[in-house]
């Protein structure tokens, strides 16, 4: 076998190497790098306590149930430059609304060990939440 013939042989493996790599990791996806997913993702599966007032100012916002407000979060991004991660006992992140959003809105979440704690909805609609 000639020395053209093996390298042809490691270029084909290698790019079969290649595919299989950019199929498996096209599908699961990588967060490795992006920190805003990975807090926003551990806040949104974290157990929520949300205040009746913090209720009425997210209807204000336009979403009718949790299970909305949940899925909606996914899609939020982490204003590092404002929130105050290393607060103790909670860090406070402050949650943008992202394009994709229904609604126009910014929370503050407190992330304490396993609970998110909803602080506050703002939001471009008036609201007369109590």
């Amino acid at each position: 076998m000639t020395f053209k013939q093996r390298l042809r042989f490691y270029f084909i493996g290698f790019g079969m190497g290649l595919l299989v790599l950019a199929v498996v990791l096209n599908r699961r996806g990588c967060k490795g790098l992006n920190v805003n997913a990975q807090k926003v993702e551990q806040l949104s599966y974290q157990k929520w306590e949300i205040s009746d007032a913090m209720r009425c100012k997210l209807k204000c916002a336009g979403f009718a149930s949790d299970s909305l407000f949940l899925k909606d979060v996914l899609t939020c991004h982490v204003n590092y430059g404002e929130s105050s991660v290393h607060e103790k006992p909670c860090g406070k992140y402050v949650l943008e609304s992202s394009s994709k959003s229904a609604a126009s809105y910014t929370l503050l979440v407190a992330d304490c060990n396993n609970t998110s704690k909803l602080l506050d909805v703002t939001t471009k609609n008036a609201c007369n939440c109590k």
